[in-house]
């Protein structure tokens, strides 16, 4: 059965707009790729961060909404983690 997440993620300010595009696009795919599916998502666009995070002070913003086999959820926070342009990310049940 699958269930609805929100994910917000931020992605590093090194990296153009363009390319922080087909970096969410990969996460997305991923999340097809597993059974999930996509319902929407926000590009928020480069933002100044509240505080510092791994030395930068802005970052490219989106959340995704989705749903997914809860199983499945780490294998996408895995994805998250390992991925250098990812700087910081969270994922939210939604009922």
């Amino acid at each position: 059965m699958l269930k609805k997440y929100e994910n917000m993620i931020i992605l590093s300010p090194t990296i153009n707009e363009d390319i922080s595009k087909e970096e969410n696009e990969k996460l997305l795919s991923f999340i097809k790729k597993k059974g999930g599916e996509v319902i929407e998502t926000d590009e928020l666009g480069k933002r100044t961060l509240a505080y510092e995070i791994q030395d930068f002070n802005e970052g490219y913003y989106f959340v995704n909404y989705f749903n997914l086999d809860p199983q499945k959820v780490s294998e996408y926070e895995r994805t998250l983690r390992i991925n250098e342009n990812v700087i910081r990310y969270n994922i939210l049940t939604k009922s």
